[in-house]
């Protein structure tokens, strides 16, 4: 029992810390451990399994929604957020959450390059907590459930023929789909990504004389990235 109390508290630290970002690995590799645990171990009990997944991803993400409702539009300012979401990436998640934010939230679950910033946002937008929870809830039972049996269900098979050569190649295996899915979600994000809208947290700055035209340093490196999208160049 006390071993498989450990083992419980393993997947969960495990989920709850890629769910924040330490380290930064995809959170469907600690789904995979879970059922390699669930498959290997005949005391650790696959409900409780399942749950420690879910829980772990659902306390993760109620850190990052609370750490977007406590500082709130200045939070996007600092460098090190800057470097999980960029002000294009942002700005453009930020134009459809008012009115998709339930979808987008449960989307984003599926897409590892831009969950972590979709939570902040959420926060930082005072998004409804429990709408948040709802939508986190409903990718605990299906998608955590879809990951954990079919990676629990691959483990049990190959621990069967108990073969060494087949572990390391289904292991192997999994490893390069995950990679291969971050690669396609991301190539999609970039190629089908709409132009970024006003950001809903940050109003306009300045004015504009009438008569002379509007210029802005600033997002000239933006808008450079928005017409090679849109030209087929990148």
């Amino acid at each position: 029992m006390t071993d498989a109390l450990y083992w419980y508290a393993s997947i969960f630290l495990w989920l709850f810390l890629t769910g924040v970002g330490l380290p930064p690995a995809p959170e469907e590799a600690g789904i995979l451990y879970a059922a390699s645990v669930n498959a290997l171990h005949s005391e650790v009990w696959w409900p409780f399994a399942w749950a420690a997944c879910g829980l772990g991803i659902l306390a993760a993400d109620c850190v990052l929604y609370g750490v977007g409702w406590k500082w709130g539009p200045r939070l996007f300012e600092y460098r090190w957020v800057q470097k999980v979401l960029s002000s294009e990436r942002r700005q453009r998640i930020e134009g459809h959450f008012s009115q998709h934010g339930m979808k987008l939230l449960i989307l984003a679950r599926f897409l590892p390059p831009v969950r972590t910033g979709v939570f902040l946002i959420a926060g930082a937008t005072r998004y409804s907590f429990v709408k948040f929870l709802i939508a986190d809830l409903v990718y605990a039972v299906v998608g955590v459930g879809a990951f954990f049996f079919f990676g629990a269900w691959l483990l049990t098979l190959i621990h069967r023929y108990q073969s060494t050569a087949l572990t390391i190649g289904a292991i192997a295996l999994m490893c390069y789909g995950l990679y291969m899915y971050y690669r396609l979600l991301r190539r999609r994000e970039l190629r089908n990504g709409p132009q970024a809208p006003a950001s809903i947290l940050q109003g306009p700055e300045g004015s504009v004389p009438a008569g002379e035209p509007a210029t802005n340093t600033a997002a000239a490196s933006a808008a450079q990235h928005e017409a090679n999208v849109a030209l087929g160049k990148s």
